[in-house]
C-alpha cells in the first residue's frame, strides 16, 4: 500500500539540523555509472549536467482535487467523540480517523545538504545528507458515520525538512589547485613570491565560488633542460663579466642589459645611446664595447634559445611535473596552470602529457576522453605554441628579443603598456604583469577566473 511504503520511507530517512552553505558538486556518481569509475578516477569534469546534480528521486506531487485523491496516505490517530484510541480503530458509528496526506516532497533548493570530509582530500567534502521539504494536510472523516456532513474535514497543514542518502547519488564538492610555472629568470624565492602573489584576497584568494583553492608552484631551472647546460642566467653572466672590463659601471644596470638582449641599444633615446652621448673619447671606445656587448649577448641568447625551442623540457621534468597532476587529479582537484616566459614551454609539456594520462583513464572507465581537468593560461610566453589564452605586452623588450633572434614565431602582443622605469625590460611578473598598478593584472585575473569556472 501507498501508505504503508511512505511511513517505511519516512523511517529511514533521518532528520537532522542544517549543516553547511550548500556548494558545486564536481561530480555525483550514482547506480548507473561504471562499476570502476570512482572520484579517484574522474581526471575530466563530467560533460552532461545530470552528472554534476543531484537527481530527485524522491520527487512526488499530488495536484489531485480530491483532499485525497492518488496522493500518500498515513494513519496519524483515530478515535471515538472526545477520547483518543492508542490502540486500535474501532468501525462503528461515531469514529473519526485522522489522516496524513502527503502533498509534496521535493529537493529543497534552500536547503542545505550534510557534508563529511573526504579521507583523501579533506579539502573535498562527500555530500551525505540531501535537503527535503515535505508539505503535509492533516484531514479528520467519519468513514461510519455520525459526523459532520463534510466527508473529509481539513484540520491542519504542515511543512517539515529532513536530510535522506536514501538511493541518492554520492556526491563530492569542488577544489581546485593553482599551478605556477615560473620563469628561468626567477630564483626560487622569487618564484615563491609569485604565488603568494595570486594568492592574496587582491587577486584570487584562498576560494573561488565556495571551493577552496591549493596552490603549488612548479618550479624549474631551464639551464638543467638544455644540452649543455645553458640557461639565461649565462646570458647575465655575459653581460657581468663586461662590465668588469669597464669598472663594473654597468655592473647592476639591467636596463642596459635587457636593451642589449632586444637589440634596442642602437636605437635613439634609448639608455645606451644617451649614455654613449654624455661620455665624450675621441676613440669612441664606449660606442664600441656596447657594440661587442650587443653581439656577445645575441650570440648567448641566440644559442639559449635555439636549445630552449628545439630541445623542450625533459622526459624527466615533464614526468615529475605530470605526476604531481595526476596526483591533484587523484585527489579530486581542478587544476589551474599559471606559466610566466619560459615556464610555459614547461606548462606545455606537463599539461599534454596529463592530457594524455587523462585520457587513457577516461578510456578504461568508459568515460568521455576529450577533456582534461586542467586549464592553462599564458603569461608573455616564450612558446611558439599554447593550451589556453595568454597575455603579453607590447612593451615586453625579453619576448620581443626572442622574437628578434632567430625569427621563431612566437604570440603576437595583445596588450598594450606604457614604459615605465620600475621594469625597464616590460618584461617581469611582479613589477609589470601583475602590478597592483597596471591593468594587465585585472586582465590576467579574468582569464584565471573564466578557467576556474569552466572547471
Amino acid at each position: 500500500m501507498r501508505a504503508q511504503e511512505w511511513l517505511m520511507l519516512l523511517c529511514v530517512f533521518h532528520v537532522g539540523g542544517l549543516a553547511a552553505q550548500a556548494l558545486p558538486n564536481q561530480i555525483c556518481l550514482n547506480a548507473e555509472v561504471s562499476e570502476r569509475q570512482s572520484i579517484e578516477t574522474n581526471y575530466r569534469y563530467p560533460p552532461r549536467p545530470e552528472q554534476r546534480t543531484v537527481v530527485d528521486r524522491h520527487r512526488f506531487e499530488c495536484t489531485s482535487p480530491d483532499p485525497v485523491g492518488d496522493c500518500f496516505v498515513r494513519l496519524l490517530a483515530c478515535g471515538i467523540d472526545d477520547q483518543v484510541e492508542q490502540d486500535a480503530c474501532g468501525d462503528t458509528r461515531g469514529w473519526w480517523f485522522d489522516l496524513m496526506v502527503l502533498r509534496s516532497r521535493l529537493l529543497d533548493p534552500q536547503g542545505q545538504p550534510v557534508y563529511e570530509a573526504w579521507p583523501s582530500n579533506p579539502a573535498v567534502r562527500r555530500l551525505v545528507g540531501h535537503p527535503y521539504r515535505v508539505v503535509e494536510d492533516v484531514y479528520r472523516t467519519w468513514p461510519h458515520g455520525g459526523g459532520p456532513a463534510t466527508v473529509y474535514q481539513l484540520r491542519d497543514n504542515r511543512e517539515s525538512h529532513f536530510h535522506t542518502d536514501q538511493s541518492m547519488p554520492v556526491c563530492y564538492t569542488m577544489a581546485h589547485l593553482l599551478g605556477f610555472f615560473n620563469g628561468v629568470w626567477n630564483t626560487k624565492r622569487e618564484a615563491e613570491q609569485s604565488l603568494e602573489e595570486m594568492k592574496k584576497q587582491s587577486f584570487l584568494g584562498p576560494d573561488w565560488r565556495g571551493a577552496p583553492i591549493r596552490y603549488e608552484l612548479f618550479y624549474n631551472q631551464s639551464c638543467k633542460s638544455v644540452t649543455g647546460g645553458a640557461c639565461l642566467q649565462d646570458v647575465a653572466e655575459v653581460f657581468r663579466q663586461r662590465s668588469a672590463e669597464i669598472d663594473g659601471l654597468l655592473g647592476r644596470r639591467w636596463e642596459y642589459f635587457w636593451e642589449q638582449v632586444t637589440g634596442q641599444h642602437t636605437q635613439a633615446g634609448s639608455f645606451t645611446q644617451r649614455l654613449v652621448a654624455r661620455v665624450v673619447r675621441a676613440d669612441n671606445a664606449l660606442a664600441n664595447w656596447f657594440d661587442a656587448l650587443g653581439n656577445a649577448v645575441l650570440a648567448k641568447i641566440t644559442a639559449l634559445s635555439t636549445a630552449l625551442l628545439e630541445n623542450p623540457p625533459t622526459a624527466q621534468d615533464t614526468a615529475g611535473h605530470t605526476a604531481r597532476l595526476v596526483r591533484a587529479g587523484q585527489r579530486a582537484e581542478r587544476a589551474v596552470l599559471v606559466a610566466h616566459s619560459q615556464g610555459n614551454l614547461f606548462v606545455n609539456a606537463a599539461y599534454d602529457a596529463f592530457l594524455a594520462h587523462s585520457r587513457q583513464a577516461g578510456a578504461l572507465v568508459g568515460e568521455d576522453t576529450g577533456y582534461v581537468a586542467a586549464k592553462v593560461v599564458h603569461i608573455a610566453p616564450a612558446s611558439p605554441t599554447l593550451r589556453g589564452p595568454y597575455v603579453l605586452a607590447n612593451t615586453d623588450l625579453v619576448i620581443n628579443g626572442l622574437r628578434r633572434v632567430d625569427g621563431t614565431y612566437l604570440p603576437v602582443s595583445n596588450a598594450t603598456l606604457s614604459f615605465d622605469k620600475k621594469d625597464p625590460s616590460g618584461h617581469k611578473l611582479l613589477d609589470t604583469y601583475l602590478d597592483e598598478a597596471r591593468p594587465l593584472r585585472a586582465r590576467i585575473r579574468q582569464l584565471v577566473t573564466d578557467a576556474l569556472d569552466a572547471l
